[in-house]
Order: C-alpha cells, then sequence, then structure tokens
C-alpha cells in the first residue's frame, strides 16, 4: 500500500507534468508569428545564414500486387518491404545558400503475402532480408530570390556506398540500384487563404551504373503536389498527390511509371524548434511497378 505521503508525491509530479503541457501548449500558441516558426519553413525555404537543421525521415514501403506493362493490377505470390531510414544535415552559408549532406539505410525483406510488413524491422537473420548502407550525398540548395522566398533549387549527388547493392548471384533480395544519382529539383509553395497553401516539387533523377551493375542509366521524373491546411498554430493536415515517369535505357521492360495519392499530418511539437511529420501514400496506377503502400515518418529539428 502507498503512504499518504507518497500519493501527496506522485499528485505532484502529476500536476506538474500536466502543467508543463500546458505551458507547452500556450508557448505553441503565443509564438505563432514568430519568425523562427516552422510553419516558416516549408520544404520550399532555404535555412538563412547561420542556422543548422537535422531531419531524419523513416519509409515504410511494402507491396503484394504489381502493375503489369499494360498497368492491370495484379496480385503477386509474395509480399516485399522495403524500410529506409533517410539522415539529413543542413546549414545555411549565407542568405542564398544552404549546404546540404545525407546518408541512407534501407532494408528489404521478401515474405509470403499474408505476413506482416512489419518483420522488416528484424533487419538480419535470414537469406530472405537484406540490411546495409546504400547512399550517402551531398549538395545545395539555393534561393534566387530571398525576398521572395517562397521557392528554392536543389542540385545533389548520391554516391552508393555497400557493393552489390542488387543482390547479383546471392540469394537476398534486391535492396538498392547500384548507381551514382545526379538529383536536380525544384521546390515551390505559395500560400492561398489564411490558413491554406500549396506546394509543389519537380525534379530530374539522373543515374550512372557502376560497372557491377545489371541496369543501364535511369532517368525519373517525379512531381508531386500538396494541399496543406493549418487547423491549429501548431498543426496542419494535407492532401497530396504525386506522379513519376521512369526510364531505362535499353530495358523497356523496367521502364514505366507509378503514381499515388495520400494524405499527411505536421505537429509542432516544441515552438521554432522541433516538428513531427507523418505521411501515407497509397499507389493507385502504375506500369511495370508495385502497387504498394508507403508509411512514413519523421522528425525534424532546426538550431536557429
Amino acid at each position: 500500500m502507498q503512504t499518504p505521503f507518497i500519493t501527496i508525491v506522485n499528485m505532484k509530479k502529476t500536476l506538474l507534468l500536466l502543467g508543463l503541457l500546458v505551458g507547452l501548449v500556450h508557448l505553441s500558441q503565443g509564438q505563432t508569428d514568430s519568425l523562427h516558426n516552422l510553419q516558416n519553413y516549408t520544404p520550399a525555404v532555404a535555412l538563412k545564414k547561420g542556422q543548422f537543421a537535422y531531419r531524419f525521415w523513416n519509409l515504410l514501403y511494402t507491396q503484394k500486387a504489381l502493375y503489369a506493362n499494360d498497368g492491370v493490377r495484379f496480385e503477386s505470390s509474395e509480399r516485399i518491404t522495403y524500410f529506409t531510414s533517410q539522415h539529413h544535415f543542413s546549414y545555411g552559408i549565407s542568405k542564398h545558400l544552404q549546404l546540404d549532406t545525407e546518408i541512407w539505410l534501407k532494408s528489404v525483406r521478401a515474405d509470403l503475402p499474408q505476413n506482416s510488413p512489419l518483420q522488416v524491422y528484424q533487419f538480419t537473420g535470414s537469406d530472405s532480408i537484406r540490411t546495409a548502407l546504400t547512399y550517402a550525398g551531398a549538395g545545395v540548395r539555393w534561393s534566387p530570390q530571398p525576398d521572395k522566398k517562397r521557392w528554392s533549387l536543389v542540385s545533389k549527388i548520391l554516391i552508393p556506398l555497400t557493393p552489390n547493392l542488387e543482390s547479383i548471384d546471392i540469394v537476398q533480395p534486391f535492396l538498392a540500384e547500384d548507381h551514382f544519382w545526379w538529383v536536380n529539383e525544384i521546390y515551390f509553395d505559395q500560400v492561398v487563404a489564411d490558413k491554406l497553401y500549396t506546394f509543389l516539387q519537380a525534379g530530374v533523377w539522373w543515374s550512372l551504373p557502376k560497372t557491377s551493375s545489371e541496369q543501364n542509366s535511369i532517368l525519373r521524373l517525379p512531381f508531386r503536389g500538396i494541399l496543406s491546411y493549418f487547423a491549429s498554430p501548431v498543426i496542419s493536415a494535407n492532401l497530396q498527390a504525386g506522379f513519376t515517369f521512369h526510364q531505362q535505357w535499353q530495358q523497356p521492360q523496367r521502364s514505366g511509371y507509378w503514381g499515388d495519392l495520400g494524405i499527411g499530418l505536421r505537429w509542432q511539437i516544441v515552438p521554432g524548434a522541433l516538428e513531427l511529420q507523418a505521411d501515407y501514400q497509397k499507389y493507385v496506377l502504375g506500369k511495370n511497378q508495385g502497387a504498394g503502400e508507403t508509411f512514413n515518418f519523421g522528425v525534424r529539428w532546426i538550431r536557429f
């Protein structure tokens, strides 16, 4: 049994915790108009000079169906699940320019269709699983017009880290393309109403295969549109749609496209510093691609 003294101490701890939570919410509401508010740091906005940001982004993609060459969806004999953990580090070196670095950890699991995709988190212990560091990257984000800062350009290089990412001549499943990637993207967003804004992204991904790769050069053209609504000063919800064109030279059986529809949520839990983000996408059309779904979760921290 708890003594009256212990009960009083526990009540005080509970009240203190509640007070801290209430204070955090009040602080979040009160700093909505601050220039340091994360709502002012959308994907289209470059960091200012001296600002540092860290973001990790976890993606869980799983499929047990495919889109054929004619776009018809059919069930697969296995479930393929990919987990990707991306870690991004950014630093503003001037009012126009931001330096970016990143590293990717990836895991894949081939399984029976009825099994849970969460088994990919086992990472090792079976020939049906493979986990490795896949890419490291570096690049820049350029904001041509800082006074009209709602758009920016990104250019970066991704370098493959682990040998034989395509799992050639081994029993483990394909993990990633054994390619060098040159990525160029443009980001733009525009406020359309008091609590509503649109976000657009377009890119060109070009790959150069290593000599060990069985795949030729790849051209990818991704496009994404997002409509976000700020339900409160610290929470926003969004609807999104994406389409990617995928061309593989001299390998038409691997060329195609895919399109997705999704929803997302952003929650600013520490004003001007820490943000949580979650997304879900369903692949609703495609050609020579998987007919799966993606569950994404990430955290972004900015030090001003």
